[in-house]
């Protein structure tokens, strides 16, 4: 016996032909609004929803560049501290060697046989002091005296030579887990106590290498003249290197602190690139993309207006 199929005809009815073709548009409408949202705001993703895997990428990559700057924004700071640092504590080793050249220059002899020569000396020496200790409180934009280490002090040294400041110096981080510091305080440079350069005996303060020299020379003694040029410039000698050294370490931490600030500034432009790769609308595809939505909306509303001439829809 041949079994015989029936097909049972499919009915569209008006209700779910306008339910169907109001359902489409809505869609298209959604797709155009948001192409258009794509292009008037400039990023591919609006809301987390658009993309949830590309929102928590951006998410990354954004806090990844505001690290990325802060670094680059503390290694900057910290080359200016250097910067200023270098050139004081090379004004203080240009001071220190001219007081050196002085004193070595004139003999014994003619400084316990010339009055005048020995006070015009100690006059230049004192003089040297006193631009030491006003080069000791060179402050930073704000403020901040440069050789008072991490302490609030308004001033490295007081006016006899007293150190006002702490013995920490500051630090910046610079790099993940990558702290360097961008000054020295002042002990590192000037010395301290009797082997120190700025001490004036008064206030509290020791009696410095450069004061020495000038109670030396104004004593005028053949015996004080000898620890001029003997034990005077013996200290003077070594508290020249206490600078020399600090000059180094301000060199090394400068360079090293311009690297990071490269190494930063890299990191901003690579990050700044990948995050615009996923966040930024390609405004040439989106453009087009919109034409061809618009073109395609425009289709189906005169499609689906043409469906049924006496339904409502093909006056949306």
């Amino acid at each position: 016996m041949t079994s015989i199929t029936a097909t049972t005809p499919i009915v569209v009815t008006p209700n779910a032909l306008t339910s169907t073709m109001i359902g489409t548009l809505t869609a298209d409408q959604a797709s155009l609004a948001s192409i258009e949202q794509q292009v008037s705001t400039g990023n591919q993703l609006n809301v987390a929803s658009d993309n949830p895997a590309a929102a928590a990428n951006i998410l990354q990559l954004q806090g990844s560049l505001t690290r990325a700057n802060q670094y680059a924004a503390n290694a900057q700071d910290g080359v200016g501290w250097l910067s200023l640092g270098n050139s004081t504590v090379n004004s203080v080793l240009s001071v220190l060697q001219s007081v050196k050249s002085t004193v070595e220059s004139v003999s014994g002899a003619t400084l316990t046989s010339d009055p005048a020569t020995i006070s015009s000396i100690a006059q230049q020496v004192k003089s040297a002091l006193d631009q030491l200790t006003n080069l000791s409180n060179t402050q930073y934009e704000g403020g901040q005296p440069i050789f008072a280490g991490t302490g609030s002090a308004t001033a490295a040294y007081d006016a006899n030579g007293n150190y006002l400041g702490n013995s920490v110096a500051p630090t910046r981080t610079v790099a993940p887990g990558t702290q360097v510091a961008i000054a020295v305080t002042g002990p590192q440079v000037f010395g301290s106590g009797t082997t120190g350069l700025l001490g004036t005996g008064a206030g509290g303060s020791a009696v410095g290498v450069l004061q020495q020299i000038v109670n030396d020379l104004n004593t005028g003694t053949s015996a004080s003249i000898a620890s001029v040029e003997g034990t005077d410039l013996t200290n003077l000698g070594n508290a020249l290197n206490t600078a020399e050294t600090a000059a180094g370490v301000l060199g090394a931490n400068e360079q090293s602190v311009q690297g990071f600030a490269t190494q930063a500034t890299g990191s901003i432009s690579s990050l700044q690139q990948e995050l615009g790769n996923v966040q930024d609308t390609n405004m040439a595809q989106a453009l087009t993309s919109l034409q061809l939505q618009q073109a395609a909306y425009q289709s189906a509303l005169y499609a689906t207006s043409q469906l049924s001439t006496d339904s409502l829809v093909k006056y949306l």
